[in-house]
């Protein structure tokens, strides 16, 4: 049986053993957060992405609309002028 100072120093040995597994655990905790963190902001920068290419795709839906309109317009415009000047179509 062993005495009282070998259990003690078994105990103290098992202890640091303790402690430096807790502070591996910790460290690679703290890793894990890191990576979560990264991908986090990787994932709201993409997010950011889409949603401001969402807003250029309707920008750019509504100016061509508004093109479109404009050439109408003109186009309407010449033939009025057309017809109030007396002129034929340009055939």
């Amino acid at each position: 049986m062993a005495n009282r100072a070998e259990w003690r120093s078994r105990i103290l040995r098992a202890a640091r053993a303790a402690k430096h597994g807790a502070i591996a655990a910790a460290k690679h905790a703290d890793a894990l957060i890191g990576v979560a963190r990264r991908e986090v902001k990787t994932a709201a920068r993409h997010r950011k992405a889409r949603q401001t290419l969402r807003q250029a795709s309707r920008v750019l839906k509504a100016a061509g609309k508004a093109a479109l309109a404009a050439a109408a317009a003109a186009a309407v415009a010449e033939v009025a002028r057309e017809i109030r000047s007396g002129k034929k179509g340009r055939g």
